[in-house]
Order: structure tokens, then C-alpha cells, then sequence
């Protein structure tokens, strides 16, 4: 799953232009963490709210491919109950791929809006498309 979900927008996210101030900018303290705080909360909110929202993508999709059923022991009761299961999840699947996909543009900065140079990265277009 990681391999199809993060690795092309990773690599690119390696190849990201610098920041022309970076050089100017104070040095951090040797005490401090490479990962502050609110970047550990920022991640977990994060994470958090993209399981919710492939959640219910997933639960909308087992609605409408399942016939209104949500629970196992309903769908198991449905005729080609494997394959309805089977679109449900290619469903939810291709939601997680692509949400990683938006995520990888949301992750280019902390400090910077997700519209800055938006395009600047060459390689990030190759890796989502």
C-alpha cells in the first residue's frame, strides 16, 4: 500500500526546490527536537482526518454498491455479495490514493500556504499523474 500511496510523491518531495531564505533564517538551538510539538499534533490531526474521511467514503460506498447495507453479516446475505464487497473497496482504495496524493502537496511546507508555487515542482506533477 505504501509503495503505491507515498513513494512517487515522496521522491518528489525530496526533489523540491529550496527555499530562497532559508540561508538567512537563525539556526535552531541544539536542544531542540527535529520534530517540535505542534508538528507531532499536526500530523495526528492529520492522520486523524484523513482515516475519518476514508471511513466514510468507504461506509457511503458499501451503501451504494451493497444495497443500503453497511454491517458483514447483512452483505454476506446479498447475491455477488464478493464482488458488491469488491467495488466498495476499489472505491475507498482509490479515495486513500488519491488523498495522499492532495496530502503530498499539503506536506511541501509548514510554514508556507499550499498555493505557493504551487506547480514549481516538475517532478511532484509526475508523480501524481
Amino acid at each position: 500500500l505504501i509503495l503505491v500511496t507515498d513513494l512517487p510523491p515522496s521522491i518528489a518531495l525530496g526533489m523540491e526546490p529550496g527555499e530562497k531564505t532559508i540561508l538567512q533564517e537563525r539556526p535552531r538551538p541544539k536542544e531542540e527536537p527535529v520534530v517540535l510539538n505542534w508538528m507531532w499534533v499536526s500530523m495526528v490531526i492529520n492522520g486523524a482526518i484523513l482515516s475519518l474521511v476514508i471511513i466514510i467514503v468507504y461506509v457511503v460506498a458499501l451503501a451504494i454498491y451493497c444495497d443500503g447495507m453497511i454491517f458483514q453479516s447483512d452483505i454476506n446475505e446479498l447475491d455477488d455479495y464478493q464482488n458488491k464487497l469488491m467495488d466498495a473497496r476499489t472505491v475507498a482504495f482509490i479515495s486513500l490514493v488519491w488523498a495522499e496524493n492532495v496530502r503530498s502537496y499539503t506536506s511541501r511546507s509548514f510554514d508556507r500556504p499550499v498555493w505557493h508555487d504551487l506547480l514549481g515542482n516538475v517532478n511532484m506533477q509526475k508523480a501524481i499523474i
